[in-house]
């Protein structure tokens, strides 16, 4: 199926984008050494791994950009390259990057992609309140497979934008980050581990797991344990465990099974059941198995795959009880079929992240995707009886 279906992808005739090409943005101050001189005599034509790309003076803008312009005061610098060489610019008088404007030091660095349906989708960094939502400022920014021109600022933001933000202290408190950005990178701004923090923890981690073969501690007991000291030392700050742990998951599983018990008590899953009684006594439960399978997957090509899975669960397991059989196929049936999003991006974000860089269309989902889902489906409805036997 992956044969085939990659000859089912578009062949793109656009130029390849570098992955760290970001369009950064740098003003010329009115004390800088740079204005009256031209880009030659500034040497800000002889940089490795940032090309300047453009010139915003006032509402003008200048494109492409000969060595003998004139620097002048205000002058936006639009450079593009790799976000990681930013040190280059520290080398020119005045010229200051758009987050240290907002008050924000870039070593504290982290790159993330919007989400759809992000709150600032659709609006520039500057109408959206950056800053005040999230205690960040943009450093730079990327749209994989499209060319960004003028001001940081005035540019649009779309799903899928990849942005390099200098954080503040508050960062990691906001709530709504998981609603609009999938973190990519953080390592800048992460936590600096010693060599003797290292081997400490190394040794708690080979001792936990050696008193869990060895039946003499629980490993999740141990783990935790392992987790207090990782806080105790530094080594994970409580602000990202709370953004980093599975609160929706738990939630969701919560509050599927309390539904499923819900509608069994109801009497809906019976009545359910009843209705398919004469097509489930014939064809057996492997029928309303693989029926909860294609209904989790037809979900989950339409919506994300927790929401898809906290729809079926409950009628998965009700339907698993009334039938007086193993639960067990059918819950996997829909963790299988929540996770099978081959035809549509909105299943998952790296599928919306890959559309962005490929530009593909949904069309060419469906087209590359048809195979792999048959492939998928096939294999997972065979192997589910056979290794969670009802």
């Amino acid at each position: 199926a992956l044969l085939f279906s990659a000859r089912l992808l578009p062949s793109s005739s656009s130029d390849p984008v570098p992955v760290a090409e970001y369009v950064i943005e740098a003003e010329v101050s009115a004390q800088s050494s740079l204005v009256g001189k031209t880009l030659a005599e500034n040497g800000l034509r002889e940089l490795d791994a940032l090309f300047l790309v453009e010139i915003v003076r006032a509402e003008h803008l200048i494109s492409p950009v000969a060595p003998t312009e004139f620097i002048e005061a205000g002058d936006k610098l639009i450079f593009s390259g790799d976000i990681t060489q930013l040190n280059a610019l520290d080398s020119f008088d005045g010229l200051h990057l758009f987050a240290v404007d907002e008050g924000l030091l870039r070593e504290n660095m982290v790159e993330v992609i919007v989400m759809p349906n992000a709150a600032i989708e659709g609006k520039t960094i500057k109408e959206s309140g950056f800053r005040s939502l999230f205690d960040a400022a943009v450093v730079g920014m990327r749209r994989g497979g499209k060319r960004l021109s003028g001001k940081l600022g005035n540019i649009t933001i779309a799903a899928g934008d990849n942005l390099m933000l200098a954080t503040g202290p508050d960062f990691n408190e906001r709530k709504n980050l998981d609603k609009n950005f999938v973190v990519v990178d953080e390592a800048v701004g992460a936590s600096k581990i010693t060599a003797l923090q290292n081997v400490f923890v190394t040794l708690l981690l080979a001792g936990v797991v050696v008193l869990s073969a060895l039946e003499l501690l629980p490993l999740i007991k141990g783990l935790a344990l392992l987790l207090v000291c990782m806080l105790g030392l530094g080594l994970v700050r409580g602000s990202e465990l709370r953004r980093r742990f599975p609160f929706e998951i738990w939630l969701i599983i919560t509050s599927a099974l309390t539904l499923s018990q819900a509608l069994t008590n109801s009497g809906l899953v019976a009545l359910l059941a009843d209705g398919l009684q004469g097509q489930l006594t014939v064809l057996g439960p492997w029928v309303a198995m693989a029926c909860i399978y294609l209904g989790a997957l037809l979900l989950t090509e339409v919506m994300t795959n927790n929401a898809a899975a906290a729809l079926s669960f409950p009628i998965a397991f009700g339907i698993a009880e009334s039938l007086g059989v193993n639960p067990l196929p059918f819950v996997m049936a829909v963790a299988y079929g929540a996770s099978a999003s081959f035809l549509t991006p909105y299943g998952y974000t790296t599928n919306l992240m890959v559309q962005n860089l490929g530009g593909y269309t949904l069309r060419d989902y469906c087209r590359s995707g048809l195979p792999v889902s048959l492939a998928y489906s096939a294999t997972v409805l065979w192997l589910l009886p056979k290794v969670f036997p009802f």
